[in-house]
C-alpha cells in the first residue's frame, strides 16, 4: 500500500509494488506544474510516469526526467498543448502547431519510452478541418517513425474523438496508435446515451489500443472510483488487449492510493483471466460492433 510521501533517495522500493499480471505497467500522471516532488513520489513508489511538460520550455525535459529514469523510473510522454491544434481550419494556425509538436517530439529522444500522445479538439471553439486532421496526423506518425518514436491519438470527452468511429478512421488513415482516456469515453455523449459502452469501445479500438488513462469519470475534473461497479467490466476487455501501460490520472494522493489499491487487488484476482477467456473473444466481439458513421 502507498504512504503519503516516501524520499527515493533512501530506498529503491520502499513498499515492495510488483506488476500482478505479466507485462502490466502502472504509471501516475505528472506534469511540469507538479515540481519534483510528484517525480519523486512516483519513483519511491516503483511507478511508470507519463509526464506532460511546458509547451513553451521543451528544451527542460531531458534534464527534469533523466535522473529519474537512470534511477530506474519508466516514462512515457503526454503532448498535452491547449490552443496548439493540428486539425485547426486555418492553416497557418495548424502549421504552427505542427511545428510544436515536431519539437517535443525531438525534445523526448533518449528521455524514457519513445511514445508521445497527441490530442485533437482540445479547444472546443477552434474549427476543425477533417481533412487537414487526418493529413496532419498523418505528418505527425510519419516525423515519428524518423525520429523512433510512436504516437498515439488520445479520445476526448467531447469533439470528433469522443466519437470511437471517427477516432478509429483517423487512426487507420494515419497510422497512429490509440491511448484511451476512460473517464472521457464513460463521460463521453455516445457512451451516455447509449450508443456504445467503454467494452465496446475497448473491443472496437482493439490491437491499435496502446495506453489508457484510468479513473471513472471527468466533469470539471477527474474523478477516482470508490469500488470497481464502474472500472471491472472495463478492465475485464482491456486485459485481453495487448495494452499494457495503464497510468492512472489523478492529483490527490489518497485517491491515487486508492485507485492503485483497487487495480493491483484486481490484477491480483484475475491473474488467470487471459488464459482463461482467450485472445480469439477479443476480435470477435470487436466484430459485432455498429459501423454506422457518426452524425
Amino acid at each position: 500500500m502507498f504512504q503519503t510521501f516516501h524520499e527515493p533517495t533512501k530506498v529503491s522500493n520502499p513498499f515492495g509494488i510488483h506488476p500482478k499480471s505479466p507485462g502490466i505497467k502502472l504509471a501516475l500522471s505528472a506534469t511540469w506544474r507538479h515540481g519534483r516532488e510528484r517525480l519523486d513520489w512516483i519513483l519511491a513508489n516503483n511507478l511508470a510516469c507519463a509526464y506532460t511538460p511546458h509547451s513553451d520550455r521543451m528544451n527542460e525535459i531531458y534534464g527534469r526526467l533523466f535522473p529519474y529514469i537512470e534511477r530506474g523510473m519508466e516514462v512515457r510522454h503526454h503532448g498535452y498543448f491547449p490552443g496548439k491544434e493540428i486539425g485547426h481550419a486555418h492553416h497557418g494556425v495548424a502549421e504552427k502547431a505542427m511545428q510544436l509538436h515536431f519539437r517535443a517530439m525531438e525534445a523526448i529522444l533518449g528521455s524514457g519510452e519513445p511514445v508521445m500522445t497527441v490530442h485533437v479538439g482540445l479547444d472546443r471553439t477552434a474549427p476543425l478541418d477533417h481533412h487537414r486532421v487526418t493529413e496532419n496526423l498523418t505528418r505527425l506518425v510519419e516525423y515519428g517513425k524518423n525520429c523512433g518514436i510512436q504516437v498515439n491519438l488520445e479520445n476526448l470527452k467531447s469533439g470528433p474523438t469522443s466519437h470511437p468511429e471517427t477516432l478509429l478512421e483517423w487512426v487507420d488513415v494515419s497510422g497512429a496508435s490509440i491511448t484511451m482516456d476512460i473517464g472521457h469515453a464513460v463521460s463521453s455523449k455516445p457512451v451516455q446515451r447509449g450508443d456504445f459502452t467503454v467494452p465496446q469501445i475497448v473491443d472496437l479500438f482493439g490491437p491499435k489500443l496502446d495506453e489508457v488513462h484510468l479513473y471513472e469519470y471527468e466533469t470539471d475534473t477527474h474523478h477516482a472510483p470508490k469500488d470497481l461497479s464502474v472500472l471491472g467490466p472495463i478492465l475485464d476487455r482491456l486485459i485481453l488487449t495487448n495494452c499494457r501501460w495503464w497510468t492512472i490520472e489523478l492529483n490527490d494522493y489518497r485517491e491515487i492510493c486508492h485507485t492503485h489499491q483497487l487495480v493491483e487487488q484486481y490484477l491480483t484476482e484475475n491473474s488467470t483471466r487471459r488464459s482463461l477467456l482467450g485472445r480469439g473473444e477479443l476480435c470477435s466481439a470487436g466484430q459485432r460492433i455498429s459501423t454506422k458513421k457518426c452524425m
